[in-house]
């Protein structure tokens, strides 16, 4: 059984971070000897702010810079996206429902006290916990047990087997936190007054809410190799909404790094010879979803002449430009191809294209109930990409005689449509189409075909924008999640492509690329594809 989300995710294409006005680095002058020994402030821009200081809230595009810096968990993501131990020394999967994980017995909290396995057991039920108060109790609702099995073994047990589990642990929600800490902080955990006790290289100082976010190295940090070379004393997180200002810190050096600025702006800073760029795939798609449940985009036939009426390579070339990688008929981009990525390629050109094509657009609306075309409205969201986009989809569908109204909305109206937040007199997405966005929480395509095909996913808290729905994808999907056999699940997941390429629910527009922005006197840390779950800001190094 699919659970559909507890936390209304936004994906807007302004995505995240950027800037702020203080000060950012001291020492500028020193040697490197004395950075080592004394430390540094190193700045990094939030565009909002965070949720809470807690991995279990950590489920957003701000809360989660933050708190990979403080919190750790068994296992993670390294930049090309494999497993790799942290809080473990190591993990096998046993059998298709069995998972050991070999926990390290030399880890301190940053009070100094010993991490014990009841931490660790402790803190992963809490997740479970559908009333634990996290965003995550849906990654282990498939657990039957976590046991521990030796002095320093944890041993989870699954009811059914699972294509996917394997990379849960390395989501915020395998997050191990202070048993006691949280206890004796039952009332305020994770607010500002509450704070944290975990493992990582920072620690938990202060939070002026909408201002900023001030961490402290970790003393106790349990890996001394990396503790050594940390040259962080003070790690601020600024907290500056409005995109110019952002980059103006950054030009200036009031910030010293920065995540997905401003795409409108990425050239100035690309040429800026102070700042380095960096931009990544990343497991991101941007779609239009037309609301399959209400006419006219009920009809195929309809959603088909929309897609060859449009010219995306143009305006990939145009518009979006290094911002992403072009859509094609795919939910997911090369980042999530895996180890089945010469077998995606081979499908992708052999799948329909349904390249620009005026007169293919006129027969397949000439075969639906509205042959004369029709009017329509689209909603966006306040990002100036996602403006372009509505432009370009109104301007190429007049030949056609569909007439779109733009509906622009602010950030979080548009999350609460694409959320399922809004329904009309008949209990249907009260929408014609939308303009949004997704980024896998895991790096497996299931990540995002479950989300945005599976009928779990249309009511009230889903994210299935296009309410598609039909039993027969639902059942693929089912089948390929529980499926381990990479072959066989491969099969699975192509039956799936076939019904959803021809059925046409979305037009993935394209996959987006994100960017880091890093000030040039230091060097060590930039995006990765698996930035949400990693980015080790204690890697930071002076370039000189």
């Amino acid at each position: 059984m699919i659970t559909k989300r507890l936390f209304a995710l936004s994906i807007t294409f302004v995505l995240l971070t950027s800037a702020m006005f203080a000060r950012g680095s001291q020492n500028r002058t020193g040697s490197a000897a004395t950075a080592v020994t004394s430390g540094i402030t190193f700045t990094v821009s939030l565009n909002e702010d965070i949720a809470a200081v807690d991995p279990g809230l950590a489920w957003d595009f701000t809360t989660n810079p933050v708190i990979n810096q403080i919190t750790e968990g068994l296992v993670t993501l390294d930049e090309n996206s494999n497993i790799v131990p942290q809080l473990a020394k190591s993990w096998r999967q046993v059998d298709d429902l069995t998972y050991v994980y070999e926990v390290r017995d030399d880890i301190v909290f940053s009070d100094g006290t010993p991490m014990t396995m009841d931490d660790v057991i402790f803190s992963l039920k809490r997740v479970q916990d559908p009333d634990g108060g996290t965003y995550f109790s849906w990654l282990y609702e498939d657990v039957e047990s976590f046991t521990q099995t030796a002095p320093w073994q944890l041993t989870i047990k699954l009811r059914n087997p699972s294509a996917t589990f394997k990379y849960y642990p390395t989501t915020a929600g395998g997050r191990i936190i202070s048993k006691a800490y949280f206890e004796r902080h039952a009332a305020d955990f994770g607010t500002a007054s509450g704070g944290i006790i975990a493992t990582g290289p920072f620690v938990y100082q202060s939070w002026t809410s909408g201002q900023e976010v001030v961490l402290k190295r970790n003393t106790n940090y349990w890996n001394k190799t990396v503790a050594a070379a940390n040259i962080i004393d003070t790690l601020v997180f600024k907290i500056i909404p409005e995109d110019t200002t952002r980059v103006i810190a950054m030009r200036d050096g009031s910030v010293d790094f920065t995540i997905n600025p401003p795409l409108d702006m990425i050239d100035q800073l690309a040429a800026d010879p102070n700042l380095t760029l960096t931009s990544v795939d990343t497991y991101s798609l941007t779609y239009l979803a037309f609301n399959t449940q209400r006419a006219p985009f009920d009809d195929a036939n309809v959603r088909k002449a929309v897609y060859h009426a449009l010219n995306l390579p143009e305006f990939q070339r145009n518009i979006v430009k290094t911002a992403g990688s072009a859509g094609t008929v795919l939910p997911f981009g090369t980042a999530l191809y895996g180890d089945n990525a010469a077998q995606w390629r081979s499908y992708l050109s052999a799948a329909p294209s349904y390249a620009y094509d005026l007169n293919k657009a006129r027969e397949y609306l000439a075969q639906s109930a509205y042959p004369n075309g029709f009017s329509c409205s689209v909603i966006i969201n306040s990002a100036s990409l996602s403006n372009s986009r509505a432009l370009f989809l109104q301007n190429a569908l007049a030949p056609l005689n569909i007439n779109v109204e733009i509906q622009r909305l602010s950030n979080e109206e548009q999350s609460t449509y694409q959320a399922g937040g809004v329904f009309d007199a008949d209990g249907k997405r009260d929408y014609d189409m939308i303009f949004a966005g997704w980024e896998a929480d895991y790096p497996d395509i299931n990540a995002n075909i479950e989300i945005l095909y599976h009928s779990s996913q249309v009511g009230e808290n889903g994210y299935n924008a296009a309410a598609y729905s039909k039993p027969e994808v639902d059942s693929l999907i089912e089948a390929q999640r529980v499926t381990v056999d990479p072959a066989r699940r491969f099969e699975i997941q192509k039956q799936l492509m076939d019904i959803i390429v021809n059925d046409v629910p979305y037009i993935i527009f394209d996959y987006p690329t994100k960017q880091s922005v890093l000030n040039r006197r230091y060097t060590g840390v930039a995006i990765s594809a698996a930035w949400l779950w990693m980015l080790p800001m204690q890697n930071v190094r002076r370039a000189n």
